[in-house]
């Protein structure tokens, strides 16, 4: 590398580090990604609905003045005065969905038998519902005319995210919690990031569960034993450091002298540093340590003078904060070119702790600086103003009595029955469909059929089928229903039931479904596969000094009752380091293997191991120190050749097995 190409090397790494702090260009921070904490308004629509609304960061921005940023004062006036502003709304009105005829998804259904639960007799209920949250069509339209009336506009919902890691759609409740009370309670596990997105609950209470939560549903309970909460957040940007730098001309002039004198007692001189302030001439150079050192002096002296206010806790800014004070000293100084003879000379020197940036090994003294002349004749005066990402948690919460007073006279919403009243001909029969499998559904299922049976006491079995694919999911929800003539029917055998999926390509699983036999509260239906998200990392750097151009992780999975493989590649020459790929595994089979092929400029392709019993989705491409020596990395390679799927899961045994 020449002198130009290294000094060039580090005044853009200069630029670089201020990129990763969310400085871009330094100077320029009117444009973020998120909106921007300072800009909110709060408006209350005609129903009560409060409405909480952010800023867009780019709202307005043209408006601000040239080169200036979009500092909390200015936000702040944007905000409060109206015209012309942009803004996301947050989540709110967390209420009940609705099927497409307008009658909300809920059920608490309590049934009873004349016998006793000891003598085969059933009692208890179901609870079923449907939760989603954001503005009604009408409610935005009305929310779009008060912010136009002030000239604004509404862009749309905020994007939210998880609050954290653990469960983001929790239920509090002492009977559903309780397993005396409640024989089983499932939901969907995950809060939704976007308006209109549902979550599921469902849960199938005792005598006593069934009682204790229908006396705290009654008119004159003040809340239900039964709360939803979804943990969610959202980032915007928030003001996180402000404060000025000065120099002062006049000062320094004033206090000349005195840090001359100040320098001498503590420096070396040969009457020629800093010629052009002692008025003698001369090449003036210094070392890092040096111009440190004088900085400090400077500011000793009320020559320079830095003020800074810190407005958010945050290890980022300490780094912005330290990013400014080297950007305003830099301001006074250059980096002297060394030249070539000088290079080679220094290389043999090793780094100190006061050498400043220091390359690896063998290395040449970028530290030598000469001060600006003109700069120091000249009173200099900087704001600084800047805002990092943050992340707000904003939980949403409700009570279940809110919603419930909205549907307790609904007959299709809260009933009761006697399943041994012989006035009852008709039942039910209730199929719900899992809510994951909607996203399975868009990627590799194109329907599920059910076919049902039940075997009557006298004449003909009765026998129908439904079948749910995506129209049926957009066109009436998850649930399909199939109603039961009982009429002079006597056997109290309950239904069966058949299950068979169509898979993307033609296939069907299983081929041959079995019976199985249904229950009258209703069947989850599951679909065979779930999910899988396998990432692969690995060392670019430490990749590339073996000479390893690409990595490519091969998967086998159990998918549909077959075993399958995926592949997962990692180019080395590029710049990222984490690849993942979504594929779908048999829940009865939830582990996969995998072995990493290395693709060597020389060697070719090199394949390791077979690595069992996975089920976590991450893979770490580790070099095996031996992968140039060992001939075994090299016999696997030629069996790749093949083209043959290496079967390696051992589904009978439970486990993984392969060479």
């Amino acid at each position: 590398m020449n002198t130009k190409q290294h000094w060039g090397r580090r005044r853009s790494g200069w630029f670089r580090r201020l990129a990763i702090l969310g400085l871009t260009g330094a100077l320029a921070a009117s444009v973020f990604a998120y909106p921007v904490s300072e800009g909110r308004k709060t408006i209350t629509l005609n129903d009560g609905t409060v409405v909480n609304l952010i800023m867009d960061s780019e709202s307005k921005a043209s408006g601000a003045p040239i080169g200036s940023k979009l500092t909390h004062r200015y936000l702040m006036t944007l905000a409060g005065r109206g015209g012309g502003h942009q803004f996301y709304y947050l989540p709110t009105n967390l209420r009940l969905s609705q099927r497409p005829d307008g009658v909300p998804e809920f059920l608490f259904l309590k049934f009873t038998s004349e016998k006793r639960e000891s003598e085969g007799g059933v009692q208890g209920a179901l609870m079923h519902f449907l939760m989603e949250y954001g503005l009604t069509v009408q409610q935005e339209n009305e929310l779009k005319q008060k912010l136009a009336a002030t000239g604004d506009t509404l862009l749309g919902a905020m994007q939210m995210k998880p609050d954290g890691d653990s469960g983001t759609f929790l239920i509090t409740s002492a009977t559903l919690k309780d397993e005396t009370m409640t024989k089983s309670l499932v939901t969907s596990g995950k809060a939704p990031l976007l308006p209109g997105q549902k979550v599921a609950a469902a849960a199938r209470l005792t005598s006593n569960g069934a009682q204790l939560m229908a006396a705290t549903l009654d008119k004159t309970s003040s809340i239900a034993d039964c709360s939803i909460t979804f943990n969610l957040a959202y980032q915007v940007v928030s003001p996180a450091i402000k404060g000025t730098a000065t120099y002062s001309s006049t000062t320094f002039q004033q206090s000349k002298e005195k840090i001359k004198k100040e320098w001498e007692s503590t420096h070396e001189t040969t009457g020629r540093f800093l010629g052009f302030l002692w008025e003698t001439s001369g090449e003036d150079t210094m070392t890092y340590k040096e111009r440190r050192e004088l900085t400090e002096i400077l500011q000793k002296y009320k020559v320079v003078d830095i003020k800074f206010i810190e407005l958010e806790q945050d290890a980022r800014v300490d780094k912005i904060r330290d990013a400014v004070l080297q950007l305003f000293m830099n301001s006074f100084f250059q980096e002297d070119k060394a030249s070539p003879e000088q290079m080679m000379e220094s290389s043999k020197e090793q780094p100190k702790p006061d050498d400043g940036p220091a390359q690896q090994g063998n290395h040449f003294k970028s530290n030598i600086y000469r001060a600006k002349s003109s700069t120091f004749t000249e009173n200099k005066s900087w704001n600084f103003n800047y805002s990092i990402p943050m992340t707000y948690p904003y939980p949403m919460t409700g009570n279940l009595m809110s919603w419930y007073n909205g549907v307790r006279d609904n007959p299709k919403c809260v009933a009761s029955v006697n399943l041994n009243d012989p006035f009852f001909t008709h039942r039910d029969i209730n199929f719900i469909l899992d809510l994951d499998a909607k996203e399975i559904f868009e990627d590799t299922i194109n329907y599920v059929t059910i076919n049902i049976k039940k075997n009557r006491s006298s004449g003909r079995p009765f026998e129908d089928h439904r079948t749910i694919d995506a129209k049926y999911l957009k066109d009436k929800g998850v649930a399909a229903m199939v109603t039961y003539a009982r009429g002079e029917d006597k056997n109290p055998e309950v239904y069966q039931y058949q299950v068979q999926w169509s898979l993307k390509g033609g296939n069907v699983f299983p081929e041959s479904p079995s019976w199985n036999t249904g229950s009258w509260e209703g069947v989850t239906l599951a679909p065979p596969v779930r999910p899988l998200i396998v990432e692969l990392e690995g060392d670019l750097d430490a990749l590339k000094a073996k000479d390893i151009t690409r990595v490519t992780a091969e998967v086998h999975i159990s998918q549909f009752g077959k075993e399958d493989s995926e592949l997962i590649q990692l180019p080395v020459g590029g710049a990222v380091a984490l690849i993942n790929k979504k594929m779908f595994t048999d829940r009865d089979m939830p582990k996969y293997a995998y072995r990493l092929v290395f693709n060597h400029k020389t060697a070719g392709k090199l394949v390791g191991p077979w690595v069992k019993d996975q089920s976590d989705g991450y893979i770490f491409a580790a070099i095996p120190e031996n992968l140039l020596t060992e001939q075994a990395f090299k016999d696997r390679a030629a069996n790749l050749a093949s083209g043959l799927l290496e079967k390696v899961l051992d589904k009978l045994g439970g486990a993984l097995g392969g060479n």
